[in-house]
């Protein structure tokens, strides 16, 4: 009985004797490697892992890990050892990026301005392109107010007038009408100032026309010269007559019906406007004598050109009309003979 008891209490003791050391499991924490430099094994690699004491090994780590690890890095032919750069890693981007518009960098940005400065011309375009009824509605009330403007002057200057004059003044002039000349003007308000002066309002039969033409008005004239029997025909032109200038161009990219006026102004290409209406004129009145020339060979018609010179080109006063042709005499001293003595049936080319 005493044995049992022994030999149990002698087991117990055993149990609690220290006894071999157990093996410490030891942890390996791989860190990665820096970009650019060498991969270095770690001591000891070249050696034999040191074995553990565990009887398993269950939790001991995988032997030779940190050695491969170098060795995938060690780089050379017949085994030799070389440090290798490692190259870093490329990270490609997760959205693609476009490519940039192409554009011509010695302009200007349209997109920014100076301080203070003006938008850009482009700009500009863009935001009447996004508004284009509200461009069009300013563009109709400029021309709406300038006919206001227009249309209030005339009423203006009508009424101005009518407080001027007597009634029976106005009376005679919706009468019976004799006026003493048929006038052929240019359009152009330039061919008509200082014509009507005074109160000779119902003495000219006035017509107008691009460039003071016979033919473009041959009816009109006609009307004043054999019926209203006018014994003065007037051909009258300006400074810097639009018509002419044109004439004198091209203006093959004119309307039909314009070009066809254009074509009846017969005075060479790339003349200046001053000699270019001057010989205009010369042309009108020759015209006229060969249209008319019973009524001027019977002393009932005299035809006469003249020239409103604002820029005082024939030098006889800036804004006067000028006198440069009598029933086809252009002579500037025959011509101030003529005028002073009054002598306005004289035609030099019939010895009269």
């Amino acid at each position: 009985m005493a044995l049992p008891l022994l030999l149990a209490l002698q087991s117990a003791w055993a149990d609690d004797a220290p006894g071999a050391p157990e093996p410490q499991v030891q942890q390996v924490i791989k860190l990665p490697l820096r970009p650019g430099k060498p991969a270095q094994a770690p001591d000891g690699a070249a050696a034999a892992p040191p074995q553990s004491a565990s009887p398993s090994g269950a939790n001991s780590p995988k032997p030779g890990k940190p050695a491969e690890a170098g060795k995938k890095m060690d780089a050379g032919k017949g085994g030799a050892k070389a440090d290798v750069q490692a190259a870093p890693e490329k990270m490609a981007p997760s959205v693609p990026m476009g490519k940039p518009p192409a554009r011509d960098l010695s302009q200007p940005s349209p997109e920014v301005t100076a301080p203070g400065g003006r938008p850009h011309a482009a700009r500009k375009a863009r935001a009447k392109a996004r508004h284009p009824a509200r461009a069009a509605a300013a563009v109709a009330a400029g021309e709406a107010g300038q006919v206001k403007s227009v249309v209030g002057s005339i009423l203006k200057a009508n009424g101005a007038y009518i407080a001027k004059h007597s009634p029976g003044y106005l009376a005679k002039l919706g009468g019976r009408q004799t006026p003493r000349a048929t006038v052929v003007t240019c359009s152009n308000p330039g061919g008509q100032v200082g014509m009507l002066g005074g109160d000779a309002d119902g003495e000219l039969f006035v017509i107008s026309n691009l460039g003071n033409q016979l033919a473009t008005s041959e009816g009109s004239v006609e009307y004043g010269v054999r019926h209203l029997h006018t014994p003065l025909l007037m051909f009258i032109s300006h400074t810097g007559c639009g018509a002419i200038k044109t004439a004198a161009g091209d203006y093959s990219n004119m309307e039909p019906a314009i070009q066809r006026e254009l074509d009846n102004i017969e005075i060479p290409k790339g003349i200046d406007a001053t000699n270019g209406a001057l010989i205009n004129i010369n042309n009108q009145v020759e015209g006229s004598i060969l249209k008319f020339s019973g009524e001027v060979e019977a002393g009932r018609l005299a035809v006469l050109g003249g020239y409103y010179d604002y820029n005082n080109d024939l030098k006889q006063g800036r804004g006067r009309l000028v006198i440069t042709n009598i029933n086809g005499e252009t002579d500037p001293a025959r011509i101030r003979e003529l005028t002073r003595s009054g002598q306005y049936f004289k035609y030099g080319f019939m010895g009269r």
